[in-house]
């Protein structure tokens, strides 16, 4: 599986925060082929694919958390105390200040359009990530529920994220974020099409080969289908919620088929 270099801004890291750390990992692991271990014999579960790190798992507060189980999608921050003391002043707040976790120093956010997020700093170096392959992350969504112009000066401003409109009309405004001309995140504006009170959120989206094995197998593990498969431009998708409630959208894709390149292979067919 090839890992890629993130730079700042660019998302990192997800997290779910669950009231059942054993049937989130469960679930996870049988759905997605996800390996699943400890961390410094703490609560924390990492999920592994091909032994690189995909997610995390934080289990809730015995009394409850101040969110629902929700996954957590974390961007790569340049200086992480620097841009958390802009967060207000963009519209934002803070809910927990820079917090060292072991793999690295993370913080919970809420942007200017209602939404929970995080930054991260990862602890070394490698800034290299698992994505756009089965079983790891191979977009991520700000679904607007509200704010949808302060959500984009927000995330230009904090993370000097170049947008792009994608669609803009009557019925559809999609922003997206691109770095060196490729996408990376969405912006969606989805004011209306939720119940009011529900909040503006960061959806995750996770690669799948087989969708629908997949969506027959989501009831036998626990959870429940959202809504079924649908053919969008970008593939085939359905959402889901896990046996605890949170919600995530799979994306059918392609098994990454690494190439048999041999010394004697003419170059001019190789693709870099």
């Amino acid at each position: 599986m090839p890992a890629f270099e993130a730079t700042g801004g660019m998302p990192y890291w997800i997290d779910l925060t669950t009231s059942d750390v054993r049937k989130s990992t469960h679930f996870y692991a049988q759905l997605l082929d996800w390996e699943i271990d400890s961390r410094d014999d703490s609560d924390y579960r990492i999920a592994r694919v091909q032994g690189l790190p995909v997610a995390g798992f934080i289990p809730q507060p015995e009394e409850g958390g101040a969110f629902p189980d929700t996954w957590i999608t974390y961007f790569l921050a340049d200086d992480i105390d620097a841009q958390v003391k802009q967060i207000e002043r963009l519209g934002g707040r803070v809910l927990a200040a820079p917090t060292e976790v072991g793999i690295g120093r993370m913080t919970l956010l809420i942007d200017a359009a209602g939404a929970l997020f995080g930054l991260i700093e990862p602890a070394g170096e490698d800034y290299f990530i698992a994505a756009g392959e089965p079983g790891t992350p191979v977009w991520h969504e700000l679904t607007a529920t509200a704010g949808f112009e302060d959500a984009v000066d927000f995330y230009h401003g904090l993370l000097d994220w170049e947008l792009v409109a994608q669609a803009t009309g009557e019925d559809f405004t999609y922003t997206t974020a691109v770095a060196e001309g490729a996408p990376f995140a969405g912006i969606w504006k989805a004011e209306g099409q939720f119940p009011p009170q529900v909040p503006s959120f960061w959806q995750s989206y996770l690669g799948i080969v087989d969708l629908d094995d997949a969506v027959t197998r989501v009831p036998e593990l626990g959870g429940e289908i959202i809504r079924e498969p649908w053919d969008s431009e970008f593939g085939r998708m359905c959402i889901i919620a896990d046996p605890t409630g949170a919600t995530v959208t799979l994306a059918e894709v392609e098994a990454y088929v690494e190439e048999d390149i041999r010394e004697s292979d003419p170059l001019q067919d190789v693709e870099f």
